[in-house]
C-alpha cells in the first residue's frame, strides 16, 4: 500500500519550510548568501566604473580646454621684441659648443686660466677673457688659438697688469672668430 500523505494545515510560509529538507535549507540560505555577496561586489565595481567615468570625463574637458588653449596661444602674434628674444637664445642653443670647448681646451696653456668665455652667435665670434703669469703666456696662447683648425682670425682686443697683485699678473682679452660648419 501507498503511503498517502495528509497534511490539513492551512498554506502558510511556515509550511513549505517544514516540508524541505534540512539540506536544502542550508543550500538556499548559502545560495542567498553568495547572491548578496555577487550583489556587494557588482555595486563596487559600478562604483568604480562610475568613478572611472567621471575621471576620463575630467581628462577630456582638461584636454579640450587644453587645445583650446593652445590654439589661441598660436593664433595671437609675437611682437618683434620677444621674437628678437627668442631667435637670440636659439642661436646661443645651437651653438657648436663642443667644438668650441674642446678647441679652447686644447690651446689654453696652463699658465692662463680663462675667466669667460661668451659667445656672439650672430658674428661667429667668441669673447675669450682670460688671465696669464706673463705676457709670453699670452702670446703662446693666441698663437695657439690661430692653430685651432675651428678659429679664423684671434685678435687680442686688451690687456692690463692687474693692479691688486704684485706677482705681474696680465689679464687679457681675446675676440676669435670661429669657422661656421658651412663655410
Amino acid at each position: 500500500m501507498k503511503r498517502l500523505h495528509i497534511d490539513l494545515a492551512p498554506f502558510s510560509v511556515r509550511r513549505p519550510l517544514y516540508r524541505t529538507h534540512p539540506t536544502a535549507r542550508w543550500l538556499a540560505l548559502a545560495g542567498l548568501l553568495l547572491c548578496v555577496l555577487a550583489g556587494l561586489r557588482a555595486q563596487k565595481q559600478l562604483t568604480r566604473l562610475h568613478s572611472l567615468d567621471q575621471e576620463a570625463m575630467h581628462l577630456a574637458a582638461r584636454a579640450a580646454e587644453s587645445a583650446r588653449s593652445l590654439a589661441r596661444v598660436s593664433n595671437e602674434p609675437i611682437d618683434a621684441k620677444q621674437a628678437s628674444a627668442i631667435n637670440t637664445a636659439v642661436a646661443r642653443l645651437n651653438l657648436p659648443w663642443d667644438d668650441i670647448l674642446n678647441a679652447v681646451e686644447a690651446a689654453t696653456p696652463r699658465e692662463v686660466a680663462l675667466l669667460s668665455i661668451t659667445p656672439e652667435p650672430a658674428r661667429a665670434l667668441l669673447k675669450i677673457e682670460a688671465e696669464g703669469s706673463s705676457s709670453d703666456a699670452m702670446i703662446a696662447y693666441l698663437k695657439a688659438l690661430e692653430h685651432q683648425p675651428l678659429f679664423g682670425r684671434v685678435y687680442l682686443v686688451r690687456n692690463e697688469r692687474a693692479r691688486d697683485q704684485t706677482d705681474g699678473v696680465i689679464r687679457f682679452q681675446i675676440e676669435a672668430e670661429w669657422r661656421r660648419s658651412g663655410s
